[in-house]
């Protein structure tokens, strides 16, 4: 083989060889941070919202009950006062329990999780007594319990798999 600027061919094959592999490596590690990021949000609003509704339900006695099952940070459900969901608050006089409800960041997801017409949603139902919250996510949280794909969320805490019907579920 001949050399190129006095070095051999073999050897920058070789180079070249590493210095792809280690690329393709890196791409991998933050393609990863990144999906781990994304769930670490989609948690955060879920329990943000569980928040929220624990505060709601201390004041009210109950939660607020849901006809059929409601994506949550949509155009009409975007803040909870004191007389339920909202569009916004900006204009109330009444308590405010939730300024804003975030809508989950959808990429990465696998379209698995939808309500009220919208996929991949955090998705609310209520009987007033109890509620459950359904999201999805695109990695496993063995610390909380949580499965790669549908979740659910109760007042009673985060369970792997769908939510268990209420009847509006």
């Amino acid at each position: 083989m001949e050399d190129i600027l006095g070095v051999p061919k073999k050897e920058i094959l070789i180079i070249g060889l590493i210095v792809g592999v280690l690329g393709v490596v890196a791409l991998l590690a933050i393609q990863t941070a990144r999906s781990s990021m994304r769930d670490a949000v989609r948690l955060s609003d879920v329990r943000q919202s569980q928040l929220s509704l624990e505060l709601y339900f201390n004041d009210v006695n109950s939660y607020p009950e849901t006809e059929e099952v409601m994506p949550l940070g949509t155009v009409s459900s975007s803040c909870l006062t004191h007389s339920g969901f909202k569009a916004n608050c900006s204009s109330e006089q009444e308590k405010v329990y939730a300024q804003y409800i975030a809508g989950t960041p959808t990429k990465g997801l696998k379209k698995k999780s939808s309500c009220g017409g919208i996929v991949n949603a955090y998705c609310y139902a209520s009987d007033g007594e109890d509620y459950r919250i359904q999201f999805e996510l695109e990695s496993v949280n063995r610390a909380l319990g949580v499965q790669k794909g549908v979740n659910c969320l109760t007042p009673s805490g985060f369970s792997a798999g769908e939510c268990e019907s209420l009847p509006t579920l």
